[in-house]
């Protein structure tokens, strides 16, 4: 029994190594490298941002945090057309298509 458990345990771990996850899909790789495009300071807001949503804040959003906004989303239209989309809708409606 405890031989099986230590196999158990270690196969966990192996399922766990990256080279054993599956393949980002392309929509998550279009976020990815769209994110790498941001600042540290932009990522930070966005992470504000997304944990005063998360919270339930709700109020208007300052300039500075709708330039970032709209910096990502030129990011993501970016990436989208550089991976063979017409643009970042288009991934999204294929992705919900495989789903």
């Amino acid at each position: 029994m405890n031989q099986i458990r230590n196999v158990r345990q270690r196969l966990d771990k192996l399922e766990r190594l990256p080279q054993f996850q599956p393949p980002p899909s392309p929509l998550e790789q279009i976020r990815n490298h769209a994110l790498q495009q941001l600042s540290e300071e932009e990522l930070e807001l966005m992470l504000r941002l997304t944990t005063e949503r998360d919270r339930g804040v709700c109020r208007t959003l300052l300039p500075s945090e709708l330039a970032m906004l709209a910096r990502d989303a030129a990011a993501r239209e970016t990436e989208a057309r550089r991976m063979g989309f017409k643009s970042f809708a288009e991934a999204e409606r294929r992705a919900g298509r495989r789903r």
